[in-house]
């Protein structure tokens, strides 16, 4: 049985064969739900152009704040907290960052 660094060191080698990533590629391209991929697909576009903007390069908790901080003079609650799990969402799927660690 691999060790998670075993695993990490083999995936930065390429040790996968291209079966398997591609295998693992559809199956993360399909944890997003169908009907709404493309609404979180905005908010996590709205969220790197702001970055970008900002000339962000890593997401931190600080990050995350002000830019929830921000769109809160502009969204409802409850829009604001559909934003928030869908850039959520993105951000574990596609750069493997979980926000939901950051206490704040």
């Amino acid at each position: 049985m691999h060790t998670l660094a075993a695993l990490d060191k083999c995936t930065m080698n390429n040790c996968e064969s291209g079966e398997i990533v591609e295998a693992a590629n559809i199956a993360i391209s399909n944890l997003l739900p169908t009907k709404s991929r493309s609404l979180y697909d905005i908010a996590y576009n709205r969220f790197k152009k702001w970055c970008a903007e900002k000339n962000v390069q890593i997401y931190s908790e600080n990050v995350l704040l002000a830019y929830f901080s921000e769109n809160a003079k502009n969204y409802k609650s409850s829009t604001l907290w559909a934003q928030y799990s869908m850039v959520k969402s993105c951000l574990i799927i596609y750069d493997n960052i979980d926000i939901s660690k950051f206490p704040n």
